[in-house]
């Protein structure tokens, strides 16, 4: 019985820190695709695949995540406290920010699915969502996590969050120095 509990323990942990890696990894991709960063010797079509590729099984991750919750004895969490914000009573706004947080993954995939079907804008402003899904990730990670305070964890964090937020400024400075420049080009 032991086992079995520490097991559901364990994989609940690892499979939100995988989903948190993935999207990370997903949004750099985005990132580097969206700037040209790497420009001389990026392969768009390729970037995009594999860009697609993690956050779905980011998506799966996050999906997984939740179904070891309720596996979990720790907390007794229905899957009603999974699916709707604010309905648990354990911690509910960060198990809340993690239900938004997993909606607004599921919106960006499902979105990017249906991208030709879409209007260039509609797609874009979803898919904006990923900085704030990022975001929300991270203090659902700080907030309901069990594993905050030790060590190993907080570097985790810190690394995470460091190269996820050097990712959001880069796209934030590279996509306000393109505006720039094509507005510069069409006057």
């Amino acid at each position: 019985m032991i086992a079995a509990t520490k097991l559901w323990w364990n994989l609940t942990r690892a499979t939100a820190n995988v989903s948190w890696v993935l999207i990370l990894l997903s949004m750099v991709l985005g990132v580097l695709m969206t700037t040209r960063a790497l420009k001389s010797i990026d392969r768009p079509a390729w970037m995009r695949d594999i860009h697609s590729w993690l956050g779905g099984l980011a998506l799966i991750f996050a999906a997984l995540h939740m179904v070891t919750l309720i596996f979990d004895s720790y907390v007794q969490f229905s899957i009603a406290d999974l699916l709707i914000p604010f309905s648990s009573s354990w911690k509910p706004l960060p198990v809340a920010l993690g239900v938004f947080s997993f909606y607004a993954l599921a919106a960006v995939q499902l979105t990017s699915l249906m991208m030709k079907k879409l209007s260039k804008t509609t797609w874009r402003r979803i898919h904006m969502l990923s900085y704030i899904l990022f975001a929300t990730v991270v203090v659902h990670a700080l907030t309901a996590g069990s594993d905050v305070g030790k060590r190993l964890f907080t570097l985790f964090s810190v690394i995470v969050t460091m190269v996820g937020a050097g990712a959001s400024g880069t796209r934030y400075v590279m996509g306000r120095y393109s505006v720039r420049r094509q507005a510069r080009q069409s006057a």
